[in-house]
């Protein structure tokens, strides 16, 4: 069977602008939350006040120098900042000039929410303004599957393209999705991902009616817990066919080894155990991997009751005793929950703690709590794994959880 194995990497988050910062930041404990004034579009009298986790550049000179004003200012913040991060992915597996290559790629590519700005920029003309219309790019800038069409045109990818939305498992699923492309040969080349941008007054205010949102901090798995922090960013992958890779010489991060995906049928936002149970262990069959080995464990984490008593539950059906003799980070509590982008940029990060063998922390632990019995990594540590799994556990019960395994 081919293997996918990972050749680039790039994501914006408020952890950093660019994978270099962003792991360096989670290494060293620092976090990307902070509160922000966000204003309603054009009513600068409404204002929704809180932690959030922003990508710290509001504007994106990057792009335009590359690509031109009229290609940015055509879109919505989500498929420009999925734009950013698939910049550095691609410059980072040395892609950018093989233009071959390129165009034989395929995409595919993530979001939960989609457009927020431009949704609410719409309304405020129609309903505030009372304009006759709103802009005539309002669709092709919200749907969801812009950023995909957004990168495909950017970059001249012309294989297979298509977006994911299920949740904050739609990169996560984006990357299993991807990885079978390449297994089925159907392509040598996928990049992979996902974003969001979400910090708008209306989605904001629409997260904090669910009750879904923590008024300080996101506590992971912590006694006190009270919700997670909304971020934003992108994350992109980079995946190969693992001879094509080593044929031009490219950098191996490591192999996308277990992809396993289930759906609770239960409840919109009450996750179900056994459900997480079926996802975590088909990624471990898929992946060949016995679940008696030690392992990094990027937990989906949001700090939310529910959520993290529901995963700490499975973690331990799946691992039993065995799970004592592995490590959970759980990094929203240091990027916030970047939704439809959350399962890639958990990637990346747990991937980058095996490389560099040290686990980025848990932050915010306020103390125990003994429905969440797991070996947390509350400070960076010395580890020394040859695989790490990523969970993604997202509402409506829609499950991913991905392998990654150094080769």
């Amino acid at each position: 069977m081919k293997k996918a194995v990972i050749t680039g990497m790039g994501c914006v988050s408020g952890l950093g602008g660019n994978v270099r910062e962003a792991w360096q930041n989670a290494r060293a404990g620092v976090c990307g939350i902070s509160r922000n004034a966000i204003e309603a579009e054009n009513q600068p009298q409404l204002v929704f006040g809180g932690p959030v986790a922003a990508v710290a550049a509001r504007k994106f000179e990057t792009l335009v120098e590359r690509f031109g004003h009229r290609a940015v200012n055509s879109v919505d913040r989500f498929s420009n900042l999925a734009a950013l991060a698939t910049l550095e992915a691609l410059s980072d597996a040395s892609l950018l000039e093989r233009k071959p290559e390129i165009e034989a790629a395929a995409i595919v590519y993530g979001s939960a929410s989609g457009g927020n700005s431009s949704i609410e920029a719409g309304y405020q003309r129609l309903f505030d303004a009372r304009a006759s219309s709103v802009h005539p790019l309002t669709i092709p800038r919200y749907m969801s599957s812009a950023p995909t069409s957004h990168l495909s045109m950017l970059f001249g990818v012309k294989g297979l393209c298509f977006s994911v939305a299920s949740a904050c498992s739609s990169s996560a699923h984006a990357i299993g999705e991807g990885m079978h492309l390449i297994r089925s040969g159907r392509a040598q080349i996928v990049i992979v991902g996902g974003s969001d941008a979400s910090l708008t007054y209306g989605s904001l205010h629409a997260w904090r009616a669910l009750g879904a949102v923590s008024t300080d901090a996101c506590r992971p798995f912590s006694l006190g817990r009270n919700g997670t922090i909304i971020g934003e960013g992108a994350a992109t992958l980079v995946l190969e066919e693992a001879e094509s890779a080593a044929r031009r010489g490219a950098t191996i991060y490591a192999e996308v080894a277990g992809y396993g995906a289930s759906s609770d049928a239960a409840h919109i936002t009450k996750p179900d155990v056994q459900g997480a149970v079926r996802a975590i262990r088909a990624a471990h069959s898929d992946a060949q991997l016995p679940t008696t080995l030690p392992l990094l464990i990027s937990a989906h984490g949001t700090g939310t009751t529910l959520n993290d008593s529901c995963e700490a539950a499975a973690l331990n059906a799946v691992y039993g005793e065995a799970l004592q003799r592995c490590s959970v980070i759980a990094t929203k509590s240091a990027h916030g929950h970047m939704l439809g982008a959350s399962g890639a940029m958990e990637f990346i990060l747990a991937v980058l703690a095996l490389r560099q063998r040290i686990s980025p922390p848990v932050l915010g632990f306020l103390g125990k709590d003994p429905e969440c019995d797991l070996p947390l990594a509350l400070t960076a540590a010395a580890i020394d794994y040859q695989a790490a799994i990523s969970t993604s556990l997202a509402f409506g019960g829609l499950n991913c959880v991905l392998i990654a395994r150094m080769i």
